[in-house]
């Protein structure tokens, strides 16, 4: 049993029983005194409930039909909390267990998976080895895989759902097996090594919902198994169940259903970059959304759209969608969603040249970003003070316990005789000093301990804001003496300040660090003269390290250079590069989706020309043609490109100045037609 009271004649251990029972008891009649008054009835009732397991059962009841109807946090919370300190001082393990998987239920209907895990899991193991209905043993567990799998622990998912899987196997309980073998399904889907293990998974739970008859079951292990085959990229199959799910879907007449499943087939078509169906299918979705009042989906098909349209440079397209996906997730006041929006409009405006509109909606998004983790501050807070206050009552009923022994054992052994009033008294005021003194020390060790955590990080987060400060007015003057693009200069600080700001330090440092070399390499270089290609190479080198820490490794890089190649003797223009490592990235690479997107920069020597090429597996240039292009003509730079413009009109001034070498550019269809491929050619005179 887990925390029991142990039962006794002693009129001593009987008072000290009451003590404490009185004060917890004193403890929630004050907190429900706070309580709103249209659960006063709620309240009576609870407190004329002379039963135990009813009081506990009824105060869960309470809890589960607030967040049904009112949707009131704290008041959720509070009666769930009442049940949980009553299982705790009746003794009662198995409705203890009941009462901390309730409260994990509410916290992972709120999306707050980090609380809701421990509780289940705690649930789990109190009746692990009880005599319970099995049933309650799966509950727990699929619980505990549930919120593990969200809060993206899927090992520990995958550990309880097998825990559920066999029991429910052992009492051939279809709807458990199902439950569960879908929740392995979706977690071995998220570890790449373990992928074809989800699909075994999710055609059991699939199995097991056909023989219940569950025609939901079924469209939801459909939707998942069309889901794993569009991520695999075999599409054959994947439309093969996605057709079948809308079949599903349409003969129970679930407009929900037919909604997702229209998303769904609209993911098939983007994954393989067919954009025109892809969208036919997100803008009927999207119909059905705002049909049946789904407000929150069609909120997110549009910021996806919008997300589709700036990825192919539509901006005015993209900011509407983002716009009316704001306007909704405003009336919702759903955080998460106007915060993406916000960032999405941000990125419109910086891509069009608009730098104060871009930078005021990126105030707003971290506006509410600040507002997101406020909310979750206090929600936590709320959360560790609940669960001090169970272990303490549990620790103080078990330290009396403890203490009343050693009391009685020493009365045994010098035979002494106290009346009863004396030794409550004594063992009050001893129980008293004990708590005092224990919680003063805890409270002091905290504090210096958080006075000194505190003070670690503030002094590392002065250094890194001070070292930004310095690269900030050093960026400065490299966008005005350089032409490096503001867009990139703009990203780069505001990713910087952001992890400052998150005191996520170490992760700031790495990346002010390289920032900085960029910058003072940069600053080094003259304006109008050459600077060997070994420099130009460290500088793109630390330019790459920069875009591929912001797009989270969205794609990979690589040198290549020949050693025939003497790289301190090549003169070039400095930075004459960095224009075409750009567009590689922004044009050719971040719109692909391809399984792996790789920048390859090669040097090597041919017929006593030193070749430069830059190339990528991107969506390549539209012109099929090669594009020669004429160092005295006007044309063939695209006309987006505004870096590129300028690193033209540089390279004729290079050609005029220096008469011992000359460099021609050609830009044309990478390897295989995949792709886009710069050439540089250095010829010497």
């Amino acid at each position: 049993m887990y925390y029991q009271l142990i039962k006794t004649s002693s009129l001593t251990q009987k008072l000290i029983v009451a003590f404490v029972i009185y004060f917890v008891l004193f403890s929630t009649q004050l907190m429900g005194q706070l309580i709103n008054a249209k659960y006063n009835e709620e309240i009576n009732q609870l407190n004329n409930l002379s039963n135990d397991s009813i009081y506990i059962e009824t105060a869960i009841k309470i809890s589960r039909d607030i967040h049904k109807n009112n949707h009131c946090e704290e008041d959720e919370y509070h009666f769930a909390n009442l049940a949980i300190n009553k299982a705790i001082l009746s003794g009662n393990t198995i409705m203890h267990a009941k009462a901390l998987d309730n409260l994990g239920l509410l916290y992972r209907y709120h999306q707050r998976y980090d609380q809701a895990y421990p509780l289940h899991v705690k649930a789990f193991e109190m009746v692990e080895n009880l005599e319970v209905e099995p049933i309650q043993l799966m509950i727990y567990a699929n619980n505990a895989g549930i919120a593990a799998r969200y809060e993206e622990k899927f090992d520990n998912s995958i550990s309880y759902y097998l825990k559920a899987h066999k029991i429910a196997l052992e009492e051939n309980d279809l709807r458990n097996i199902g439950i569960s073998s879908n929740g392995l399904g979706n977690s071995l889907s998220n570890i790449p090594e373990r992928k074809e293990e989800a699909l075994h998974y999710f055609t059991i739970a699939l199995n097991a919902e056909r023989e219940r008859g569950e025609s939901l079951g079924i469209a939801m292990n459909l939707l998942s198994i069309s889901k794993y085959y569009i991520d695999i990229k075999d599409f054959d199959e994947a439309f093969k169940h996605l057709n079948e799910l809308i079949q599903v879907n349409r003969k129970r007449s679930d407009h929900f259903g037919i909604a997702i499943t229209y998303e769904a087939f609209g993911d098939a078509y983007l994954a393989q970059n067919k954009i025109e169906p892809a969208k036919t299918y997100y803008l009927e979705s999207l119909r059905l959304y705002k049909n049946y009042n789904y407000q929150l989906n069609a909120a997110q098909v549009l910021n996806r759209l919008g997300n589709i349209q700036f990825s192919f440079e539509d901006y005015k397209k993209a900011n509407e969608y983002y716009t009316q996906s704001l306007s909704i997730a405003q009336e919702m006041n759903n955080y998460s969603l106007i915060l993406n929006n916000y960032l999405g409009i941000s990125k419109v405006h910086e891509n069009l040249g608009e730098y104060k509109d871009a930078l005021a909606f990126y105030k707003l998004s971290k506006s509410y970003e600040e507002s997101i983790d406020l909310g979750n501050q206090k929600i936590k807070i709320a959360a560790l003070k609940n669960q001090f206050d169970w272990e303490h009552t549990e620790t103080k009923i078990n330290l009396l316990q403890k203490e009343q022994d050693l009391i009685e054992k020493e009365i045994e052994s010098h035979k002494i005789k106290l009346k009863n009033q004396k030794l409550l008294t004594g063992l009050l005021l001893m129980g008293t000093v004990l708590f005092i003194g224990f919680g003063a020390t805890q409270y002091r060790l905290r504090k210096v301990k958080l006075k000194a955590q505190n003070q670690l990080v503030e002094k590392e987060k002065v250094l890194l804001q001070a070292e930004y400060d310095r690269n900030l007015a050093q960026a400065e003057i490299l966008i005005s003496r350089m032409q490096i693009n503001p867009h990139f200069i703009f990203n780069c600080l505001n990713a910087i300040n952001l992890l400052i700001q998150k005191q996520e330090n170490k992760k700031a440092g790495e990346y002010l660090n390289t920032f900085s070399r960029f910058i003072r390499m940069v600053l080094e270089m003259p304006k109008n003269e050459t600077i060997e290609l070994e420099k130009e190479l460290q500088v793109i080198e630390y330019y790459l390290k920069l875009e591929e820490k912001r797009f989270n490794n969205k794609f990979k890089y690589y040198f290549e250079v020949e050693p025939n190649v003497n790289i301190t003797e090549v003169k070039i223009p400095p930075l004459l590069l960095q224009p075409f490592v750009e567009n590689a990235i922004w044009h050719g690479l971040l719109p692909s989706n391809n399984d792996e997107n790789i920048l390859r920069i090669k040097v090597f020597k041919k017929n006593e020309s030193v070749y430069i090429i830059i190339e990528d597996n991107g969506v390549g240039i539209k012109n099929k043609e090669k594009q020669e292009i004429e160092l005295e003509s006007n044309e063939g730079f695209p006309k987006k490109s505004l870096g590129t413009k300028i690193t033209k009109e540089r390279i004729k001034q290079f050609n005029r100045g220096f008469n011992d070498c000359k460099i021609n550019l050609i830009i044309d269809k990478g390897e295989n037609e995949i792709g886009t491929q710069v050439i540089l050619i250095i010829e010497n005179q």
